[in-house]
């Protein structure tokens, strides 16, 4: 992504690859012991979304994704900031017909100049309206930086 993304004029990021790996991989398995007590240390991978936010380009559009369990707008808004997004799409996972395990979703596409709420539809068909989105809020922040979306 170092790489490429400056390359670019939109850059998607639609998931962060994972936020954690284990801290150490064991040359073998790990035999079960019945009544041991197995711990995984986890380390932090590095924050590939932020590292693109930092070597963005002059005239470059850069989204994001937000999947949240708790207070959706303030954590996606925190992240817009701190990866140095155009954009992100936020949805609350934990909302019947959200998430992973299913063919739908329902999102809110996050901009600086606002925000706008779109309901539970097919991926398919969300993936239609967040491509909309990028080209009206591109055009409208490379010709007069504002954005479409409404203020809420």
């Amino acid at each position: 992504m170092r790489s490429e993304a400056p390359l670019h004029d939109i850059v998607i990021q639609s998931a962060a690859p994972a936020d954690y790996r284990p801290d150490c991989v064991a040359d073998q398995k790990i035999k079960k012991k019945h009544g041991d007590l197995l711990e995984l240390r986890l380390t932090e991978t590095p924050d590939v979304a932020r590292a693109v936010g930092e070597l963005r380009r002059p005239g470059q559009f850069i989204v994001g994704f937000a999947a949240e369990t708790e207070n959706l707008l303030d954590h996606a808004r925190q992240k817009l900031d701190r990866k140095n997004l155009d954009m992100i799409i936020a949805n609350d996972v934990t909302r019947p017909g959200a998430g992973f395990d299913v063919d739908t979703n329902i999102i809110t596409i996050i901009t600086r100049d606002g925000i706008r709420d779109v309901p539970m539809m097919s991926k398919k068909e969300l993936a239609r309206v967040i491509l909309d989105a990028i080209l009206k809020a591109q055009n409208a922040h490379s010709e007069n930086g504002g954005s479409d979306c409404t203020h809420r």
